[in-house]
């Protein structure tokens, strides 16, 4: 076991001065919404890295959502959202601004008939296995995903050849300004793992699924099956964010970082893990700066080889993506 290593104790500070005081002072009054000042964020996340939130913000309602994107949108100062914490790596400085979080109502769910209305701050694998135990089909396959329903849509989810999209009526969102609307599916433009709201960084709130009758018990049994398979091939016991890099078309990411003898390749307490390439794992002390480094190796070696590049599927938080982003070649 690698000995931890101190982690770096400065912030990103690009709010302007006193405005995020400000903001957290009008968000006090609030109803429904829980503020904690400099919380850690390397507990709230699967990897167990990063830094602290300068003031996590827990909202338990539309209204509430709509307040806190309207007032840090005034202010100028960042408002980042955190589910579950499974996709996401947080840089080592933490994050300044505001760290949202969906609690109360935007964690219930609501089975009515065939359509089934989830919070956005659910749990992906509860609201697979409620609509089971109702006898509605057509997640199962998307049971195994550590993630919140919000996070599901923002990045369509697809696993066993099922996509959220696959069964998704429509989404109420929250834009960045404040604004509320509700938008059908193929507004949201998804793809391969994405959709619009990578770019208009609006905030799902709400998601309502139309799914198939089917038997509860084979339902079960089946996310059951699933479920086995997925856990099987991923590593145990060991902090990871799931799949780092997307698949690229007709291919694996995990077969090619393989392919490139990387399995096992180590940077400070990172390392790709053994049993799947496409899995990077904690193996203790890591910072969030060992992650990127590990992964602009995998992408560089996998380009150099295979001339495929691959785009990260995890969420580079803060200014990770920009430390991600290959560099300038020199002429």
């Amino acid at each position: 076991m690698a000995r931890p290593r101190p982690r770096p104790q400065g912030r990103i500070s690009i709010a302007p001065s006193g405005a995020l005081t400000r903001v957290a002072g009008a968000l006090a009054a609030e109803p429904g919404l829980r503020l904690v000042r400099d919380q850690s964020l390397a507990r709230l996340t699967t990897f167990r890295i990063g830094g602290r939130a300068e003031l996590l913000v827990e909202a338990g309602s539309e209204t509430a959502v709509a307040r806190v994107a309207g007032a840090t949108a005034a202010a100028g100062v960042p408002l980042e959202v955190l589910g579950l914490g499974s996709n996401v790596l947080v840089p080592d400085e933490g994050l300044s601004g505001v760290v949202l979080r969906l609690v109360g109502d935007l964690r219930r769910i609501r089975v009515r008939g065939r359509r089934v209305s989830s919070g956005a701050g659910a749990a992906l694998p509860h609201l697979a296995r409620r609509a089971a135990r109702a006898g509605l089909g057509g997640l199962e396959a998307l049971s195994g995903f550590p993630s919140t329903v919000g996070g599901g849509v923002f990045m369509n989810a697809g696993c066993y050849g099922t996509e959220i999209r696959d069964v998704l009526v429509s989404v109420r969102i929250v834009e960045r300004d404040g604004r509320r609307r509700r938008l059908a599916t193929a507004e949201l433009e998804p793809t391969y793992r994405a959709t619009n709201l990578r770019h208009s960084r609006a905030i799902v709130v709400r998601a309502l699924f139309e799914l198939a009758p089917g038997d509860p018990a084979a339902l079960l049994a089946r996310i059951d099956e699933l479920n086995a398979r997925r856990w099987a091939a991923l590593p145990s016991g060991v902090p990871n964010a799931g799949s780092i890099f997307k698949n690229p078309p007709g291919d694996f990411a995990g077969r090619l970082i393989d392919a490139c003898g990387m399995k096992g390749r180590r940077r400070g307490g990172a390392a790709i893990s053994e049993r799947h390439a496409n899995v990077f794992v904690n193996l203790g002390g890591a910072t969030a700066g060992d992650v990127v480094d590990l992964m602009r190796e995998a992408r560089d070696e996998v380009a150099a080889r295979f001339g495929v590049v691959l785009e990260p599927e995890i969420v580079l938080a803060g200014g990770l993506r920009e430390r991600f982003a290959p560099r300038p070649s020199s002429q």
